[in-house]
């Protein structure tokens, strides 16, 4: 079963040659290495928070991710109340209001101009997958900021190991996913489905790594085809402008970059037929990336923040 994560070992092995990348015309295989830079960094480092801090203090010489990363270390003065609080709706509000500042506080420092369009389509007594495409780390906390209603990430195993940004990750919902290990990702995908179910909202990036091409990769069904079985409603996302901020791999941030995100209309999935159904991830990736190519056409009203 393929899942939708970033690659970390499998995306090196096709930089060095051992197998190429699934559509090998809109990847540069340097450049797929350079991505895979933070998972090295996390791996070989025994305070992966802190070894971020430093390499980005040598890097980005604005100082604006030191002082992102700064933000996140700071919501660990707000961890010590979560074991107070029982869980249930005001556990959940207390985790989200938090991930929520972190997320504005990121965008805030980067001075990013956010452009959100066709948000009023996300009834927030819905529970949705959002299934979006894949620029740059800071995609993250666009989402994060740009959704309407509360929803936990398909994430990395790797996240794990960040102090604070793992801890709200795993108090949110996150379903973390272990690349490679076929049980763990069943059971991840079993773990989809029961939460969609649940009612709670889930983001997913089926490319399976920061695509660098024009364009956007093929996608891969398994983590899209639970919301069919869970019976629960796909919001398509297009993602333009991240890539702008902050490039994969890099650790220099770019202030005041224009990121758009854009949301399709829900995809029922019960009102899907067999065939439809099969097909989920194309049926997907083709709504994206006619959003992308009709970009520059949708000229309606927008929300913008600042």
């Amino acid at each position: 079963m393929s899942f939708d994560v970033v690659h970390t070992e499998k995306r090196i092995a096709q930089s060095a040659g051992v197998s190429g990348p699934r559509n090998a015309e809109d990847y540069d295989p340097e450049k797929e290495l350079d991505a895979n830079r933070y998972a090295l960094i996390v791996k070989q480092s025994k305070v992966p928070i802190i070894a971020l801090f430093n390499a980005a203090v040598k890097e980005d010489t604005s100082f604006l991710l030191p002082l992102m990363l700064l933000a996140t270390i700071r919501t660990m003065r707000r961890i010590p109340r979560t074991f107070f609080i029982r869980r249930g709706p005001e556990y959940e509000r207390y985790v989200f209001k938090t991930i929520h500042w972190w997320a504005r506080r990121i965008c805030r420092i980067g001075r990013i101009r956010l452009q959100v369009s066709g948000a009023e389509k996300i009834r927030p007594d819905r529970a949705y997958l959002f299934v979006s495409n894949h620029r740059s780390p800071a995609d993250i906390p666009v989402l994060f900021d740009a959704i309407p209603q509360n929803a936990a990430f398909v994430a990395n195993g790797m996240f794990r190991m960040i102090p604070a940004f793992s801890f709200w990750m795993r108090a949110s919902g996150t379903v973390f996913i272990e690349q490679g290990n076929q049980k763990a990702e069943l059971a991840a995908f079993k773990t989809m489905i029961r939460r969609l179910k649940q009612g709670r909202s889930l983001i997913l990036f089926p490319e399976g790594h920061t695509h660098q091409g024009p364009g956007i990769d093929t996608f891969s069904r398994g983590g899209i085809y639970a919301a069919v079985l869970a019976g629960v409603p796909i919001v398509p996302v297009c993602l333009s402008g991240t890539d702008k901020v902050i490039r994969p791999g890099s650790l220099h941030i770019n202030r005041r970059s224009r990121v758009i995100v854009e949301f399709g209309a829900p995809i029922e999935t019960k009102s899907l037929a067999i065939g439809e159904k099969k097909n989920i991830d194309v049926i997907v990736h083709d709504a994206i990336a006619g959003m992308l190519e009709n970009r520059q056409a949708h000229s309606g009203s927008h929300s913008w923040r600042a």
